[in-house]
């Protein structure tokens, strides 16, 4: 039992939402598991309790196995926040928005320099090494573009702003892609 609370604290257990009806909210398919893992533990005799569990265990392999529920660790979760620094998404609690994560929440990324392209008005497109490929591009003019290989902070300013800085030079400049 005390297997199952760990696996249910560490791990984060995301499911896909049923459609729901104007009238009627369904409760999603991430839910029902967890919820008959937490109604397992309330019997208090031991062989049905069992019993309940190894069903409840088989619902939640079935969910996994249907790509209705999926496991993604806390790992998992910072390297796709990571990813999507800088990105304008909607505000939604697919990874994570609880009070826990406004310690993990990222206002900078520091990395690399892949490559660089020239632009109109002195603008310079930056693609990231690490970063599953991310572009930012400067909106301030940047006379002398970074080479492969520069280290670059890029940090999160107030109102959406984004300040990048490189080779001791601070720019203004928006994630492209």
């Amino acid at each position: 039992m005390n297997a199952v609370r760990w696996v249910f604290a560490g791990l984060l257990v995301m499911g896909t939402a049923n459609a729901a009806s104007a009238e009627e909210p369904r409760e999603s398919t991430a839910d029902r598991v967890a919820r008959s893992f937490a109604e397992c533990r309330a019997i208090a005799a031991a062989d049905l309790r069992l019993s309940c569990f190894d069903k409840a265990a088989t619902a939640l392999e079935a969910s996994i196995k249907s790509k209705e529920v999926r496991i993604v660790d806390r790992a998992d979760v910072r390297k796709t926040r990571r990813s999507l620094f800088g990105l304008a998404l909607p505000s939604i609690r697919l990874f994570g928005g609880g009070d826990d994560d406004k310690e993990e929440a990222f206002t900078e990324i520091k990395s690399t320099v892949a490559s660089t392209r020239s632009l109109a008005n002195s603008r310079v497109e930056i693609r990231l090494a690490e970063e599953g490929s991310a572009v930012w591009q400067t909106t301030d003019p940047m006379d002398f573009p970074p080479k492969a290989g520069t280290a670059i902070r890029i940090r999160q300013g107030v109102m959406g702003n984004y300040f990048i800085a490189v080779e001791g030079r601070t720019y203004r400049g928006m994630r492209v892609r």
